[in-house]
Formats: C-alpha cells, structure tokens, sequence
C-alpha cells in the first residue's frame, strides 16, 4: 500500500472514472503526502462545491483533479461526454478552477501559510484525447487514458510551473492543512456507506459479464474457468434463466448445499413459467434418483464405493424425467462417476447442452480430473469481487492469479492469539481460536458498527460451537438462515465455498491433513468481500503474511 494518508480511510466514489483515477494515482504517491476524495465544500461565490480528488503533495503543493469518465471528445467548441443516457456538453477546465480557488481560500483561511501553490487539472481516465487545441484545457493539463500510470509525473510538472506562490515555510504544511481539511471529509468510516457503493460497483463488473454468454452461445457443451470472486455463479444462474426461458428442461447442479440455497432462492424469484426445472446438490440429485454420493470422506478411495449403483440408477431415469440441459457451479468438485450420472440424465446426449463453471485452483475435497469430451473452454482474469486488498492476497497463494478490479477498501488485520512460546504452526488449541473470533465479532458489532448480518465467522477444520449446534438442529433451516436472518453466519471454509459476506472473520484453528493449507486459505481469504480479519496463533499467523505479502508480478 502507499504510504500516503487517504481520506476518508474508504473512500466512496461517485463513478468507476473517479475510482480508476484514485487507485492509480494512489500507489505512486510518497510517505507526508495526502488525497482526499469527494470532498465537499460551501464557497461564500460559488456555493456548495464538490471536489473528485485534491492532492497535498509535500514537495510540490495542492493540485485539484476533476474527473470526467465515460467518453470524450471535442466538437471544435465544446468538450462532449458520452454515456449510456446519451451525449452532453461538460466544461471540466471550468469547474477544476473553480473548485481549486474554492478549496484553497478555505485553507488560506484556516491558517496563517499564506496562498498556498496550488493548481488544477482534468482526468479523463476512459480516453485518449487528441489534442483539441482548447486554449482553456490544453493538452498538458489533461490526464489521459495512457497517462495514468505517471499521473504523478504530470502532477509535479504542472505544480513546478506555478511560481506565483511558493510552498509553505514549514515542513509539516501537509498536517496542517489535513486536520482544517477533515471536518469536511463528506465520508468518515462509515460501513453501510461503503458497503453500499462497494456493492453497486462490484454488481456493475459483475453484470458486463453477461456478454460471455453472448459469445458462447453456439457452444453445446463449454467450461467457464476463473479464480474466486470472478463472477462465476452469476453467470451459471444467468445461463440457467437463458436456457429455461427457450423452453428447455434445466438443470443446476452444484456440490456445496449453501450455493444451492442461493440457487434455489433465486429461481424462486424468477416468473414460474420461466423456472429452472431442478435446484440441487449433486447428492440431492443421487437421492432423486434413487441411490446416494456417499460421504466426502470417501472420495479419496481408489475405488467410488458408489459408482456402480449410481450408474445403474442413472440408467433407469425415465425419459420424462431427463433433462435438456445442465449447469454444473464448483465442477472442480465432481467426481468421474457423477459425470457419467449427468450424461444419462440427458434426454439426448448428443444434442444435450451443458455449461459447467468452476476454479481448478479451488479443489479443497481433492483432485478431481476433467469431464471427458470436448468442451469450449473460458477463463476468467479478473476478480471482481473482492476488494484490492483481500484479491492480492488471496492471488498471492494459487499458480494462476487474477486482476484485481474490485473496491479499494478495508486493509486486512492479523490477530495474533498468545501461546506459551512453545507452539508450532497449526497447532494452536483451536477452543482459544474460536474465543479470540468471537471477541473480533463482537468488537465489529459494537464498536465497529457492523450489522450482524453482514458478518461470516469462518473457520479451517473444527466446527464453531454456535454452527455446531445449528446444524444438528436443522441444517437446512441453518442455510436458510444464511440469505433470511439478521444473526452472523458460522460454517468452515469448505461449506462456505461459493459464497461472501462483507466482512469475514478467519479463524486459523488447524488444517485438515492431505489437503494444501494454501487451497484452504485462498478459498477462507476470498470469502471476504469488503474487511477481512484473520485469527490464530501468532506463528501462523506470521506464516500466512508472509506468503500473503509475497509480491506476484502479474498484480503488481
């Protein structure tokens, strides 16, 4: 992370230009350095003024930038922005001035600096501009697609050129102008106001993906691959409305019953003409049929003890009771033989569709080889889920990392839980985990300002008491409450896989033998939308950052 002061802590932006702008400017910025964004201000001439971005930079000055997104381009008189509601005519260079001469007389009053040097720019962060020979906004004065890797570059050669002013005779002006700026940070650390604007954000990336389905339409039979947070349930759903809407008889199979109840949930949203025929795990489906999958804890066997009789049941589906097409989420998961269960289940195995979406770097309950045939094959590269925070250190744990586009957002905390000194890595007392966990959730709650809600307690190998007990009330009833009630959430790891919550408290109480720590860390870390905080030993937990701090080229 930057060593500059943000504010506010996370910042909530008004459109993805302003976050693409903040994001790439922020890691270039220097230790005594600030930005704040979406600032807010009441100017005696102008009235209320609202600033994207305003810079402090120590050695340099106070720089404002307004932030234009969507396309631009110029008419010979006017600068023109293009979105999606249509075409209108802007006038950045104006309102950067404006908003600059605002924001400096209200420092200038704050303090006794004196003018403090200062300028302005525009950032059009979604285009290249030609140079329109605006003698208002010419060319040096616009931040530009291409340019926001070295914006800074920009920003320091446009202050350097101002000599009307210079900086203040204090090393410190930075600190100073900062504590008259907060009282007017418009977004303090508040979490349903972040929670709000992450969300909308991510639903926004998450949605353009929809054009995948597009291109592989005339694909029979295809296997979307992508990394944790990269959309793929989304668009297994989205398939299973398209395929059923046609008049096809659909199926959604999924392994983790807590994914299912998201499917499940949603298709009770859909119009009942339009419904997916089937929602299930595939061990609902074995019973469907009249045979069973068998315990996990068998899956590792030389010999599927449940093969054959699967088969057999497969066999004996009446043609009725088949299916035109099946959707197939987490398909890293499945075995050869339920392969073989979802072939037969199709009316028509030559013409039968299927879309299988999964995350080879996910395979938790085991290696599982590939269906046999030939499927068009899709891998996602980005994560749009998580925030850059929590994305980069989960990526920094798989072979195959994604660009991380989500929110700039929560940076993650490490809780180290005292030992005797005479521990080793993965063998703290895993009651002591749970507590300290607890102890975060409660610290979320009432100091914090997390709603209940928005919370999982997730743990790695033992039950959490409170999951425990819920589970061996109802389970089902346990996963309903999931999407339906106000409480936390407690599972592990691997029944939350496929699912998120904004926050996510990580408890480290041991690992399963025979199964990678990385594999079940990525999946605990990528669980975590917004805030992660991780629990356990102080040795494992010096372990997990430091592969977690490991910087990986591809996201640098």
């Amino acid at each position: 992370m930057s060593p500059a002061a943000v504010y506010p802590e996370n910042p909530i932006f008004r459109s993805p230009g302003e976050r693409a702008v903040f994001e790439a400017l922020l890691p270039q910025l220097s230790e005594g350095d600030a930005i704040f964004a979406n600032l807010e201000i009441s100017d005696s001439v102008d009235g209320d003024i609202e600033i994207d971005l305003a810079v402090l930079l120590k050695d340099h000055g106070l720089i404002v930038v307004e932030v234009k997104g969507a396309h631009i381009s110029h008419d010979g008189n006017y600068w023109i922005q293009s979105d999606p509601s249509g075409s209108h005519a802007i006038h950045p260079a104006e309102q950067s001035r404006r908003n600059l001469y605002a924001l400096r007389n209200f420092i200038h009053t704050k303090w006794s600096l004196g003018l403090l040097r200062s300028d302005w720019v525009v950032a059009f962060p979604h285009c290249n501009i030609v140079d329109a020979e605006d003698p208002v906004l010419p060319l040096g004065k616009i931040i530009q697609k291409d340019g926001l890797a070295h914006m800074l570059s920009q920003l320091k050669s446009i202050l350097n050129t101002q000599r009307d002013y210079s900086l203040p005779n204090f090393e410190n002006w930075v600190e100073i102008a900062t504590k008259n700026l907060l009282p007017i940070v418009v977004q303090k650390t508040n979490p349903k106001a972040i929670l709000g604007n992450n969300y909308e954000f991510i639903r926004s990336l998450t949605h353009e993906r929809e054009v995948l389905l597009d291109q592989l339409s005339e694909n029979m039979r295809y296997y979307v691959q992508g990394p944790a947070g990269s959309g793929k349930t989304w668009l297994a759903f989205e398939q299973d409305k398209r395929w059923s809407k046609a008049g096809k008889r659909v199926g959604i199979i999924c392994y983790n019953r807590g994914l299912t109840t998201y499917m499940q949930g949603k298709n009770g949203e859909l119009p009942e003409a339009e419904r997916v025929a089937y929602v299930g795990t595939f061990h609902d489906y074995a019973h469907l049929i009249g045979s069973e999958a068998g315990d996990p804890e068998h899956y590792k066997d030389e010999i599927d003890r449940y093969r054959d009789d699967l088969i057999l049941k497969a066999e004996q589906v009446s043609l009725e009771r088949k299916f035109d097409a099946f959707v197939i989420d987490e398909a890293q998961d499945f075995l050869p033989a339920w392969w073989q269960v979802v072939e037969l289940s199709l009316k028509d195995p030559a013409s039968g569709q299927l879309a299988l979406f999964g995350d080879d770097q996910q395979k938790i309950f085991g290696e599982r080889p590939p269906p046999e045939g030939n499927f068009a094959k899709f891998r996602l590269l980005e994560n749009l889920r998580n925030s850059q925070q929590i994305a980069k250190a989960a990526h920094s744990l798989i072979t195959r990392p994604a660009v991380a586009r989500g929110p700039h957002s929560f940076e993650i905390e490490y809780i180290s839980v005292a030992d005797d000194g005479d521990q080793v890595p993965f063998t703290a007392p895993w009651k002591s985990i749970h507590a300290a966990a607890d102890d975060v959730v409660e610290k979320l709650v009432d100091q914090e300002r997390w709603e209940p809600r928005e919370i999982a307690l997730l743990t790695i190998q033992h039950r959490h008491p409170v999951q425990s007990i819920r589970d061996d009330e109802d389970k089902m009833m346990n996963w309903r409450s999931f999407w339906e009630d106000e409480d936390v959430f407690y599972c592990t790891v691997g029944g939350f896989k496929g699912l998120e919550r904004p926050v996510v408290v990580l408890a480290i109480d041991g690992f399963h033998d025979g199964i990678n720590p990385n594999d079940l860390l990525y999946v605990g870390i990528s669980r975590a939308r917004d805030k992660l905080v991780v629990v356990g030993d102080p040795k494992e937990i010096a372990w997990i950052q430091s592969k977690v701090t490991r910087v990986n080229p591809l996201l640098a």
